[in-house]
């Protein structure tokens, strides 16, 4: 597949997928959840930037691929004549082709138990170019089974990232506990505004809260309580940023009755309060 400056994008009639060559892509431009919920690969083939997910800062180079889960906001920070291809589709999609392997389930399979990025070295780099290549051309032509083609190609993707994941470190968990902890991030990301404390997750799963929180030690070395705090936080970052609504708007949208305990809660695990965060965040990217 050749390196060529990419520009073009393509027309989507598919709804649940869409591909795209990147050709130095706005600075600021960020992706909002929506009810699709796309999954996303970025994967950057010459220049560079800092590709932000969720607050965190990466640097983008060429050959390091990004997966960014279905619930997370990005948006470039810096660019230096970027460019790549930019692969996002639904959980719809990624299922359309159903093979009955546990290891290839969207509920298995697409959760960041890993890395949000790898870098591919030169060998490797060819074949990912040929996948890319072969959705490109699919998505472009639409053939018959094309998009059986294109679904099947993303499950070959999910695999060789999870794969080079696992070999930089990423150690194996049981299945059972696996599906356990993803059970319990798909919850979180539904009701975080409405359940608080390990002991509601706990019972809504039919486990006690020692063993759900002795899962997510094992896992991701973080307590329960660890979790639930950094996805509410997560949120009312996105919210005090991007949404424009006041601090006590916010606070009541995620599930807090006290706008002062919000106040505290926010301070506490972000070292400044609430009003200060959105003062400084949301000038600096709303321009």
């Amino acid at each position: 597949m050749s390196a060529e400056p990419l520009s073009q994008t393509y027309n989507n009639p598919l709804l649940e997928f869409q591909i795209f060559k990147l050709n130095h892509p706005p600075v600021g431009e960020f992706s909002k959840p929506n009810k699709r919920q796309w999954y996303s690969f970025i994967y950057v083939m010459r220049g560079s930037g800092v590709l932000s997910i969720d607050f965190e800062e990466h640097l983008a180079i060429q050959n390091k691929l990004f997966f960014i889960e279905k619930y997370k906001q990005w948006n470039w920070i810096k660019l230096d004549k970027l460019t790549g291809i930019m692969v996002q589709f639904t959980d719809t999609f990624y299922n359309l082709v159903y093979t009955g392997n546990p290891k290839i389930r969207s509920d298995q399979s697409l959760i960041g138990e890993f890395s949000p990025f790898i870098k591919i070295d030169n060998d490797m780099a060819k074949e990912w170019e040929y996948i890319l290549h072969i959705l490109l051309k699919e998505f472009s032509e639409l053939k018959e089974n094309s998009k059986e083609i294109i679904c099947l190609g993303l499950k070959i993707m999910v695999m060789m990232y999870r794969r080079s994941a696992f070999s930089n470190g990423v150690f194996f968990i049981a299945n059972q506990k696996k599906l356990l902890f993803n059970e319990f991030r798909n919850l979180l990301n539904r009701r975080f505004a409405e359940l608080k404390t390990p002991k509601e997750f706990a019972l809504l799963l039919n486990i006690t809260p020692n063993y759900l929180n002795a899962v997510c030690k094992e896992i991701c070395n973080k307590t329960v309580s660890e979790i639930i705090q950094e996805r509410v936080i997560l949120e009312a970052k996105r919210l005090l940023v991007h949404s424009g609504l006041s601090v006590s708007e916010i606070s009541y949208q995620l599930g807090f009755e006290d706008n002062s305990y919000f106040g505290r809660y926010f301070k506490k695990a972000v070292g400044m309060p609430p009003k200060k965060y959105k003062v400084v965040n949301y000038n600096a990217l709303n321009v």
